[in-house]
């Protein structure tokens, strides 16, 4: 196979990559879109929101709000209820998690981040700070 059709089978595949990874990333906005509704009822607020454009499209951001805002009880119904909706469940487990570990370090701190990364793969960090 001559280097030139190498090229273009290549071309052709991440591009068709890419067209998946665009789909994917727009499910994702609209699922952020409804999660950041609800966070927000809890005090949450959107600190940053980055796009990165490549073969793979990205969306970094990340959403602030005080660690004392975290109500397990509260927030374990609101997943009962969106059980579908896979980014809010992740974040909110995220929060969850975020609040035992606080309680349990008994950490002076009281802000909380979820570092969001909307992408393939998609991934959450928390920093508690």
């Amino acid at each position: 196979m001559a280097l030139k059709d190498f090229m273009g089978i290549l071309k052709e595949k991440t591009e068709r990559l890419g067209d998946v990874a665009k789909a994917k990333v727009n499910e994702w906005l609209d699922e952020y879109k409804k999660a950041i509704a609800v966070l927000e009822t809890f005090g949450f607020t959107v600190g940053k929101f980055t796009v990165g454009m490549g073969i793979l499209p990205e969306i970094h951001t990340t959403v602030c709000g005080s660690i004392e805002n975290i109500r397990e009880d509260s927030l374990k119904k609101i997943i009962e209820e969106h059980q579908a909706e896979t980014l809010l469940v992740s974040l909110l487990n995220a929060l969850i998690m975020a609040r035992r570990f606080w309680e349990r370090m008994e950490l002076k701190l009281t802000g909380v981040t979820l570092n969001i990364t909307l992408g393939v793969p998609p991934t959450i960090k928390v920093d508690i700070h």
